[in-house]
């Protein structure tokens, strides 16, 4: 019998056909990393099962506990896989009523009200999860902490849903120790199997987004030293290209030369993508990036209209738009863009606006992603629908996914909006829609 305290999820897709995401850019449940790493060094035993992987069911799951016993299932959802996690609460709880079941990601910590009242979740772990989890663990695992000492969690007791005082976010991100790779199994599953995150939360307020909300409206950085040791780390691992997975890791930018600083120093010959601002960028910067590895980046540019840029609070200009992606062109750099279609204030005007932009950026060898708006828990689109003249249409969450329209605007409705979507991945290309990086409307899971 191998009795487990800890056994961490990561939610699987609602739809077999969705998992051409994980084959397109499949990564590493890092967040599940930092939790299971925290708890590892406490001395809980932990192991993660990635649900998202296409071959992996509920009998790998069901696996630990016919094996032994597992005190704790902690479920790692967002908006679209939170239904299916439910399903997999439920099949535990039928199966292992003792089993404590624990809910943690971007949607519980906004609506942890109705996770809880489906009876089938005890805990949500809210925001930041690390110190939360390892003390809720202290509180049900070893009983060395009590029910109304535990911060950043949530619970119903006598039919009343509690919510506790946030727990305090991490100061310091190099006190965190580099998650344990080991704990993902086989590495070659994934696509994308080296991934890093150097900060926490983004300076943007973009409305179809909550990286600020759920890091508390602070951007957190790493040290450059600290962020290039694990580098070498991974480099140990023989993974030799990273994926970057910061929401803007160009926010500061004497942070970022001090990186680009270590890693020409230490010359590890590794190759390396991230995400940036339009806005928060120089050619200059781009160059002295390329010679420290960086081979690849991503800027969200979303609309070709500058007004509907202003509405949803975007902050950047056209301009800017066209300027870094002539500097990557002229510096050999892969650059890669996403466009939003169907935003409160899209029109089909702005729409073609949107799809011209994309075909010019195009020629300057850039890869256009497409995806349709989507209103998520946290987001001031999610929490204010009438600010913005939109009407959510469809309440089915497993459709939460920025390929499918659930809402209404001022000015299209959501079969307009379907339309709309299917015309412009058709006139910049068919194959943009795949693998489209959502993670500027779904923050990383890190955070939770």
């Amino acid at each position: 019998m191998n009795n487990l305290d800890v056994l961490l999820i990561n939610a699987p897709y609602p739809t077999p056909s969705l998992s051409y995401a994980v084959e397109h850019q499949g990564m590493p449940p890092l967040g599940l990393g930092y939790l299971a790493t925290c708890l590892a060094k406490e001395d809980y035993s932990v192991k993660i099962v990635d649900m998202l992987l296409p071959d992996v069911t509920i009998e790998n799951v069901m696996h630990f506990f016919s094996h032994g016993h597992v005190r704790m299932l902690g479920i790692s959802c967002t908006t679209e896989t939170y239904k299916s996690g439910l399903l997999v609460a439920k099949v535990i709880k039928e199966k292992h009523a003792d089993c404590i079941i624990v809910f943690g990601g971007s949607h519980v910590s906004f609506e942890y009200k109705s996770a809880l009242d489906t009876g089938l979740v005890d805990f949500i772990v809210i925001n930041e999860g690390e110190n939360s989890l390892k003390k809720l663990c202290d509180y049900c695992i070893r009983g060395t902490a009590t029910l109304d000492s535990l911060k950043g969690i949530a619970y119903k007791k006598n039919n009343f849903i509690h919510c506790a005082e946030p727990e305090p976010f991490i100061k310091n991100l190099d006190d965190l120790p580099f998650p344990d790779r080991t704990l993902f199994g086989n590495l070659t599953d994934y696509v994308c199997p080296a991934t890093i995150i150097t900060s926490r939360g983004c300076p943007g307020k973009c409305i179809f987004c909550a990286a600020s909300v759920l890091s508390g409206g602070r951007y957190r950085m790493r040290s450059a030293k600290n962020v290039v040791d694990e580098f070498e780390y991974l480099k140990s691992l023989g993974l030799d290209h990273v994926f970057v997975l910061d929401d803007t890791m160009t926010a500061n930018l004497a942070r970022l030369d001090q990186f680009l600083d270590e890693m020409l120093t230490r010359d590890l010959q590794m190759s390396w993508y991230c995400e940036s601002r339009v806005d928060r960028i120089t050619k200059d910067i781009l160059s002295k990036m390329k010679t420290a590895g960086m081979s690849n980046i991503q800027f969200g540019v979303e609309s070709g209209n500058q007004k509907i840029l202003d509405s949803i609070k975007k902050e950047i200009t056209l301009e800017q738009v066209r300027n870094v992606f002539l500097w990557c062109n002229e510096l050999g750099i892969g650059a890669v863009t996403n466009v939003i279609i169907g935003q409160p204030d899209d029109t089909e005007s702005t729409i073609l606006e949107t799809i011209q932009l994309a075909e010019e950026l195009r020629t300057y060898g850039v890869t256009v992603l497409t995806s349709i708006c989507t209103p998520f828990p946290g987001t001031p689109l999610w929490e204010n629908p009438e600010d913005f003249g939109v009407e959510f249409v469809e309440s089915d969450l497993d459709y939460y996914n920025t390929r499918f329209p659930v809402m209404n605007t001022r000015y299209m409705n959501a079969t307009e909006i379907r339309n709309a979507y299917f015309n412009a991945t058709n006139t910049i290309g068919a194959n943009t829609s795949l693998g489209a990086n959502t993670s500027r409307r779904i923050p990383h899971e890190t955070t939770n």
